[in-house]
């Protein structure tokens, strides 16, 4: 039998003419209606909108076009941004951009806005930032709850308000905005680190220098004398065991100050910014033995202070760490329900400087010098110091009659 001809037949959907009116704006016709569609682009679903003008005529059609696509973006989400440069993500952006290698939180800040599930960015990043109000950041932290089986802590909750204003605050100095929106508050539960007492503080010292005098090797690295004294040095020089402070600390930022005996330390990048912090007296022969103890060669002034063999400063702290509970370990103080750490020691300097000074010592001094506040001081380092002597002289004193 003589094979059948195959005849092209176009469907009836196929687009028989069309015109571009504008970017994401088009009309088309089909074999199946004598009508002009209307295809809009929208850029907050990221679909297209398909509409009938109900037009037989090209012109009419146009202008049904036009009129459609402004009636539909009036009546879309009018808390998400028409324009890119108001968005919430634009500013987002531009913080990342200002921070990246100038602030020591750009790191955390970036892992909370750019997180692919419930990051800032995500939530808000289509928004128009003058529409963002003290509700819709509570509506926001409420989801950041709703995928998970504990609620966030207050604490971290807080970093994400932080980081929302850093956004909004870059608005403001555009003009986008007048003000700020109120944030909202959440109510924290101050968690003061632990501290050694003097007792504990004088077996982790001994049994620093005894680990030392052994020679212990923890993961590869033989704990020194001069481990020993960097511990000992934290308590004498209120530094935080950091790397924008003790680990940062170069021989270049120290000089030694007599009348009273002390060093002068510059520090770069403290929590709290640059600063100036002086040390107790035995901070001097500690820092004094990382040098040649003949004085004849005088230390490298961009070499660190403090583990200097380790030029990455994250290694030489998660190293330290190690250390430190190694040490701890020996001396007999790990306990699960009361975990010590390197920031202990910074925590008990603290303490035992108010103690040692029978309370004469000056709160305010005390709190510049180590870098921090007096309301922190007694927030967090001396919350659950034990009552001296003199504390309690003092709140028993009765005056004459």
């Amino acid at each position: 039998m003589p094979r059948k001809s195959k005849t092209s037949k176009k469907s009836a959907d196929s687009i028989t003419s069309q015109k571009h009116l504008r970017k994401g704006l088009t009309i088309y016709k089909t074999g199946r209606s004598p009508f002009w569609n209307i295809r809009l682009r929208d850029p907050l679903l990221g679909k297209y909108v398909v509409r009938s003008s109900k037009e037989t005529t090209r012109l009419e059609a146009i202008e049904a076009a036009y009129e459609f696509a402004d009636t539909y973006r009036s009546k879309a989400n009018s808390e998400f941004a028409h324009t890119k440069a108001v968005s919430f993500e634009n500013y987002a952006k531009l913080l990342i951009a200002a921070q990246e290698g100038k602030s020591k939180w750009a790191h955390g800040d970036n892992k909370l806005l750019n997180r692919p599930k419930d990051g800032l960015i995500a939530y808000f990043g289509k928004y128009d930032v003058t529409k963002i109000s003290a509700g819709k950041i509570r509506e926001y932290l409420l989801h950041l709850d709703k995928n998970r089986d504990k609620p966030l802590a207050p604490s971290t909750k807080s970093k994400h308000v932080v980081i929302i204003r850093k956004v909004l605050t870059l608005a403001v100095e555009d003009g986008l905005m007048h003000t700020l929106p109120p944030m909202p508050k959440l109510k924290t539960v101050d968690t003061p680190r632990h501290t050694f007492t003097d007792k504990e503080y004088v077996r982790f010292s001994q049994a620093s220098f005894e680990c030392a005098k052994r020679g212990d090797v923890v993961r590869g690295v033989k704990i020194t004398g001069h481990h020993a004294k960097m511990f000992k040095f934290i308590v004498h020089s209120f530094l935080r065991p950091t790397e924008g402070e003790l680990f940062g600390l170069k021989h270049k930022d120290i000089e030694g100050r007599k009348d009273p005996n002390h060093l002068e330390m510059r520090i770069r990048g403290g929590k709290t910014g640059n600063r100036v912090s002086v040390t107790m007296p035995l901070a001097v022969p500690l820092y004094k033995s990382t040098r040649d103890p003949f004085g004849e060669i005088k230390p490298d002034p961009e070499s660190y202070v403090w583990m200097p063999e380790y030029p990455n400063r994250r290694t030489a702290i998660n190293t330290a760490r190690r250390l430190f509970n190694h040490i701890l370990k020996e001396a007999g103080l790990v306990d699960p329900d009361r975990k010590l750490s390197p920031y202990s020691l910074r925590h008990y300097a603290l303490q035992a400087r108010l103690r040692s000074s029978h309370g004469k010592v000056n709160i305010h001094t005390l709190a510049h010098n180590a870098g921090t506040s007096v309301d922190q001081l007694e927030r967090f380092y001396l919350k659950r110091m034990a009552p001296t002597k003199e504390m309690i002289e003092n709140l028993q004193f009765r005056g004459k009659d």
